[in-house]
């Protein structure tokens, strides 16, 4: 049996928006003093789960790893990271049409992480101003 190597690529990038990267990203980020970080990849996740309750029809791996690329850039500050991690976004939007997902679900996948993280870069400015300023 021959397997289709650049599809196997594709599927396996797609694993970046996985839950359980995203958890790997969350847990290591709870190690040192890292708060601010952990509330917005908190915040996020949070967000994710209750609207993907009601946004079915989405690729929520394309969404998870958007809200990954913003707040890990954001926390590293470093243009080459940066660079790096949108690359392997876009790479990961490519293998979504490979791989014969629905032009739609990739679409919204899209819009529902640009929302995630704006949602969450607000909110967790509100939380850390509720919780430094009392």
């Amino acid at each position: 049996m021959k397997k289709n190597w650049k599809y196997e690529i594709a599927r396996d990038s797609m694993a970046f928006g996985s839950i359980l990267f995203y958890l790997i990203v969350l847990v290591r980020s709870t190690i040192g003093e890292y708060m601010v970080f952990v509330y917005q990849l908190l915040i996020a996740l949070a967000f994710l789960i209750i609207s993907s309750f009601f946004i079915k029809k989405a690729n929520h791996h394309l969404a998870r790893a958007f809200v990954l690329v913003v707040f890990t850039s954001l926390f590293y500050k470093d243009a080459s990271f940066t660079i790096f991690a949108a690359l392997v976004w876009v790479f990961m939007i490519g293998s979504a049409f490979y791989i014969k997902e629905k032009k739609k679900f990739i679409y919204r996948g899209i819009v529902f992480g640009i929302i995630a993280a704006l949602v969450s870069y607000y909110l967790s400015l509100v939380v850390l101003y509720v919780l430094f300023s009392a």
